[in-house]
């Protein structure tokens, strides 16, 4: 898994560093356009900044919302794996149980029929 997304004991991706980080971030960001719009006398460029600051906050919550949604799908993806590799290895070995007694009953018979 990517460094940036935290999992738990379990493997699965957590939520709480992401979530932390992604509100520092925009903490960082809320905070930096305030000290610059205090300092700035033209209420246009303070609107801008306000709306730059607005989109950039946007953008990071989507950014770390979508590199967790990819974790969680990596992590399912990577349970169904082992699920199915599961499912395989138990019907292949039912498989050499079922030929194995076909073949011990086919040699009982044959031996009987000498």
């Amino acid at each position: 898994m990517s460094r940036w997304v935290a999992t738990d004991e379990s493997g699965r991706p957590d939520w709480r560093r992401p979530a932390l980080r992604v509100g520092l971030e925009i903490s960082l960001v809320a905070l930096v356009a305030a000290y610059v719009a205090v300092h700035l006398s033209s209420p246009l460029v303070v609107a801008v900044l306000v709306v730059a600051a607005v989109v950039g906050s946007a953008a990071l919550l989507f950014r770390a919302l979508d590199r967790q949604a990819y974790a969680w799908v990596r992590y399912a993806s990577n349970r169904a794996q082992e699920s199915q590799r599961k499912q395989r290895r138990e019907r292949e070995k039912r498989r050499r149980r079922q030929q194995g007694g076909d073949g011990d009953g086919q040699r009982r018979r044959s031996d009987a029929e000498e």
